[in-house]
């Protein structure tokens, strides 16, 4: 089982961290085919910003594959993003923590022109007008010919899916048991998050794409999916 955490956080922040990778299927490959998706060149002084950037696993593995960019993480959890900070800070001032609310538009002040934007299981936490109206907000933010990618719960147009997804989560939940990775104790704790227990509100990916078309992006594509997550990824 990790140990990772640092031990003066709380307990909930404590085991959202530790446990996020084993709840969520596919979450690492997730993170994969997003960061495959930033063809930068390795050696370009490119701007990132990482909407909901959490503990920073994302952030993290994007400042490792491209060495000369710079990421903002963005969240408005402010233990989170304390945590965030701790982990990053072997990156010096390559990584820099914004406590900021993605339902207001504020957010991209000072932080454009930006090469990319990516989000990974959060923008399903706003509204949907809010989400078809950050969409907005991201494309002003990038230069021209930057990039967006996102990953999140999507609903399925075959409510057969969902079904099959749950089932998995819970194989998923129970093969970390069997492997000795996480505890009964701590999934029944973390079933009681204040942050996981968020309301989600998700749309179709059709529906996505159409938001990112009449916001202008181009060459929008859905380069993963597995049942109810995908990636998506946008142009502008």
């Amino acid at each position: 089982m990790s140990t990772k955490s640092n031990p003066e956080m709380s307990k909930d922040i404590r085991l959202l961290e530790d446990l996020f990778e084993y709840i969520i299927p596919k979450y690492l490959e997730a993170h994969d085919i997003m960061i495959s998706m930033l063809d930068f060149p390795v050696t370009e002084d490119i701007r990132v910003a990482d909407l909901g950037c959490g503990f920073g696993e994302l952030s993290g593995r994007l400042l490792e594959m491209l060495p000369t960019a710079t990421v903002f993480g963005l969240d408005k959890e402010k233990r989170i993003l304390k945590r965030a900070k701790e982990k990053l800070g072997r990156f010096g001032d390559r990584f820099k923590g914004l406590q900021c609310n993605l339902n207001l538009s504020a957010w991209a002040a000072g932080l454009s022109p930006l090469n990319a934007v990516v989000s990974s299981f959060t923008l399903d936490y706003l509204t949907l007008d809010r989400h078809r109206e950050i969409i907005s907000d991201i494309y002003g933010a990038l230069n021209h010919g930057g990039r967006f990618v996102s990953c999140e719960f999507f609903i399925p147009a075959d409510e057969h899916v969902s079904t099959i997804f749950h089932d998995l989560e819970i194989r998923y939940i129970q093969s970390s048991l069997q492997r000795g990775e996480v505890t009964k104790e701590q999934i029944d704790l973390l079933s009681q998050s204040t942050i996981l227990r968020q309301k989600h509100h998700i749309c179709r990916v059709d529906t996505k794409i159409e938001w990112l078309h009449s916001a202008g992006f181009k060459r929008i594509d859905v380069p993963w999916r597995f049942l109810n997550l995908a990636v998506v990824s946008a142009v502008r």
